[in-house]
């Protein structure tokens, strides 16, 4: 029965390969965790905490602000300190705008809020650059939410490895395509294991030879499963196919990979 060269095919050339299988897992690991932990992670920050204050203090307009509230920050914890939310409001284009601004600057001798720096319903100075603002004198703290974007790793490596997996049994995909059938004869064959330890295969290790167009000799070499061994010797003939632009690529036809 001959084997037809489609996708089945294409996916049994490639799903024995070792870094293929290691960079499917890869992929659907970061699929099935990382991703939902990054969503989930993502739904919690809050809009302030994504403000780029670099920006907002170089280029942002000043503005008059009234604290609104005040609360410490009491899931966060940095040498033994929290940092305090600052809630304020004011006016923008006639618009009243409420805003949030993180700091460790109000330490924790000044979370009873009874301080010289800020007081509830005191007026502040803020820059707003854009939509995002800041208050002008204190120090923000914004929680380092980009460390997660390291997790990413995963899924590039998954994605990496996938690649270099899938190449071998490509180029072998696309000779059977596009080649030619030839006959060729076996001048070796050997066993041979493959892989380690409890991964190890026993595999067959085939050397042959066949003519190109104009007569010269050519050789090829292949691993194949095992049992190619039960129903070859040297000196059998086989099929396989060789690429139509380069003689000299082969590779034993599909039916015997299997």
């Amino acid at each position: 029965m001959q084997t037809q060269i489609g996708f089945p095919l294409f996916f049994k050339l490639i799903k024995g390969n070792k870094l293929f299988l290691l960079g499917a897992i890869f992929t659907l690991l970061s699929i099935v965790v990382i991703a939902p932990t990054f969503i989930t992670i993502s739904s919690f920050i809050e809009p302030h905490q994504k403000y780029d204050y670099e920006l907002i203090y170089s280029k942002g307009a000043e503005k008059e602000a009234v604290i609104d509230k005040m609360t410490v920050v009491t899931n966060v914890t940095i040498n033994n300190e929290n940092p305090v939310l600052i809630s304020y409001s004011y006016k923008d284009n006639g618009q009243v705008v409420h805003d949030k601004f993180e700091t460790f600057d109000l330490n924790e001798k000044y979370n009873t809020f009874s301080n010289d720096k800020i007081k509830i319903h005191d007026p502040i100075t803020i820059k707003v650059f854009k939509g995002q603002s800041a208050l002008v004198g204190l120090e923000p703290f914004v929680f380092p939410f980009k460390l997660f974007y390291i997790f990413f790793v995963f899924p590039l490596v998954g994605i990496i490895l996938l690649i270099i997996g899938v190449m071998p049994g490509l180029k072998i995909y696309r000779l059977y395509k596009s080649g030619k059938k030839y006959e060729a004869t076996i001048y070796d064959l050997a066993p041979v294991t493959s892989g380690f330890l409890l991964l190890a295969k026993r595999k067959a290790v085939v050397n042959y030879h066949y003519l190109s167009k104009n007569g010269t000799k050519l050789s090829g070499e292949a691993v194949l499963p095992v049992n190619f061994l039960v129903n070859h010797v040297v000196g059998d003939t086989f099929t396989v196919y060789v690429s139509l632009g380069d003689e000299h690529k082969s590779y034993p036809s599909p039916k015997y990979l299997f």
